[in-house]
């Protein structure tokens, strides 16, 4: 890749930032991400040690993972994890990629629920970590996460044994709530496919490209899952429950009214996630 062999860290960091520039949007942050997966240390290691040699090995292994960077691979696809709400939760193909959108879902869930001990559904969960992290900041919540896919499922275990949540987070295999164990939740929460298909060619590339389709698209509006979904909840969710689901800026209030047509006189609210963007949808059915 490079024209010449840079030597220490820092010169690696580099020149992979260099390769990335115009292709990622953060270049600098990718570079130091992929150097630290292959040399095992953290990021103020990295910077620290800057001056230390880089082996032949591990130099080579970190080209080769620049260059599959600059081929749109996702980072996170490359280092195996992602940092979501605290945690370090492994991502791979079978799983789209936790975004930081979704961790204001979980926030918007945790403040009106901390220090409370609710029962919660997680529709299409995914690679786990909405689950893992509402277990971790409402340790006295138990959650039933579910999802469709079975590869999917097998990612979701694996985060949620490894972070140490296996007693809290119970998974199933299943199509929205066929197969929930409980007949009624607390807390109904789901980052279900919002995309809509004549949309594909909006995304970015690394997204076409990478990431599991069946987990982003959901018909012409982006909606259909969300209103099958909708023809379920009312049955499943307690007295006195909420509801929390994200969505897309372009279809987050058309979600809304699909929710107030679901829940009538329920108090249904849309919030913009930290760029200004309306992105999800809040559901509370009222006192208990």
């Amino acid at each position: 890749m490079p024209s010449h062999n840079p030597r220490t860290i820092a010169e690696a960091i580099d020149v992979c930032r260099q390769r990335l520039r115009g292709i990622s949007g953060t270049p600098w942050l990718d570079a130091r991400l992929l150097t630290q997966h292959v040399t095992g240390l953290d990021a103020s290691a990295v910077i620290a040690y800057g001056d230390a040699a880089l082996d032949a090995r591990r130099r080579s292994r970190l080209f080769d993972l620049t260059e599959r960077r600059a081929a749109g691979e996702p980072v996170a696809y490359l280092i195996g994890h992602k940092g979501f709400c605290g945690l370090e939760i492994a991502v791979d193909r079978r799983a789209l990629v936790p975004r930081p959108e979704t961790e204001e879902l979980v926030a918007l869930c945790v403040e009106d629920w901390k220090g409370k001990a609710p029962a919660i559904a997680e529709l299409g969960t995914g690679g786990g970590a909405i689950a893992c992290a509402l277990a971790h900041l409402l340790p006295n919540a138990s959650i039933t996460a579910g999802d469709s896919s079975i590869d999917a499922l097998e990612l979701a275990a694996h985060n949620v044994n490894a972070l140490g949540f296996g007693e809290q987070v119970t998974l199933v295999h299943s199509d929205l709530f066929d197969a929930f164990p409980q007949s009624t939740y607390d807390v109904i929460i789901a980052n279900l496919p919002y995309v809509a298909m004549q949309d594909l060619k909006s995304l970015e590339p690394q997204v076409q490209e990478h990431e599991p389709h069946d987990a982003l698209f959901a018909g012409a509006d982006g909606l259909d899952t969300y209103r099958r979904l909708l023809e379920q909840a009312p049955a499943r969710i307690s007295t006195g429950g909420t509801l929390y689901f994200e969505c897309g800026p372009y279809n987050a209030l058309a979600l809304g009214d699909q929710v107030r047509q679901a829940f009538p006189g329920a108090q249904v609210s849309v919030h913009r996630d930290a760029a200004g963007l309306e992105r999800m949808v809040r559901c509370s059915t009222g006192s208990s």
